[in-house]
């Protein structure tokens, strides 16, 4: 399924593995950056300072809850809060300091179909997401008209995946790190290939010697059989926001952990087992 999904985009590999276009973390990265990381019913926004020689300096963070109905309703809605949160963040680390053009890192973690360091088109919603108007759509431009709209002045700089984001983190002190894996809201990983090996990218010899893949893992074995589906996985799933989608990711992940005890208990109630 792997190799599959390193050839092609259509091979029908239920692992999308999708180029990053970009390697690990050098450690020598320095300047402050802003990063808005969505993945969940919280987001995050951060002010990052890389010091250099794997050193990560100051680190401000702020949480925001989003609304039940931004997961909902349609995109605009959804990145309007997004712009509007980073705007209020932004304020807050100005303390009144003329403004600037800060540098942006968009951690978005969904399935995308990646074309460049900044730019990716949404493949689909997971997670409980399902705003209409963005499935297609080239999310980074969806977030930059946001800004527009709220009169926020940010330059997206990198669109990434948060496994993509981990490896990066932590390679950027500890040169030995290759993979990255999330067990949180979701499950993915993603790990190091060699470039020569990706044989869908176009030109794969002008994008180095190594490229970070995102996997996608929590499709593996999607219409496939590959896992063998308890009673109560096959109810959750015919009951989620999409059915039939994130087989594996709905098996293990945070999301529905407290679902499947739930499944579960009545299930030995009704059968007298308890």
């Amino acid at each position: 399924e792997m190799e599959l999904g390193l050839q092609s985009n259509i091979s029908g590999s239920t692992l999308k593995m999708i180029p990053s276009f970009v390697g690990k973390s050098t450690g020598n990265e320095k300047g402050h950056f802003i990063a808005l990381d969505l993945g969940g019913t919280n987001f995050r926004v951060l002010l990052v300072r890389l010091e250099g020689l794997g050193r990560i300096g100051e680190v401000i963070s702020e949480k925001y809850e989003i609304p039940k109905e931004k997961l909902e309703r349609n995109s605009e809605d959804l990145f309007d809060f997004l712009a509007e949160k980073v705007a209020d963040f932004i304020k807050k680390i100005s303390s009144g300091k003329t403004p600037e053009v800060h540098k942006l890192g968009f951690t978005f973690s969904f399935p995308v179909q990646q074309t460049s360091i900044n730019r990716g088109i949404l493949i689909r919603w997971t997670k409980g997401f399902n705003p209409s108007g963005a499935v297609g759509k080239e999310v980074v431009q969806l977030l930059s008209e946001a800004f527009e709209r709220k009169n926020v002045s940010v330059n997206i700089s990198a669109l990434v995946n948060d496994t993509v984001g981990t490896l990066m983190t932590r390679s950027y002190s500890d040169p030995q790190c290759e993979i990255g894996v999330i067990l949180g809201t979701g499950s993915n990983a993603c790990y190091v290939e060699q470039t020569s090996n990706i044989t869908k990218l176009e030109s794969s010899a002008s994008y180095g010697d190594n490229m970070i893949i995102n996997i996608e893992w929590g499709a593996f074995g999607d219409g496939k059989n590959y896992l063998k589906s308890s009673s109560v996985d096959l109810v959750l799933d015919r009951e989620s926001t999409h059915p039939g989608q994130q087989q594996f990711e709905k098996m293990i992940s945070g999301m529905y952990l407290g679902e499947i005890v739930r499944l579960i208990i009545i299930h030995l109630v009704t059968n007298n087992a308890i």
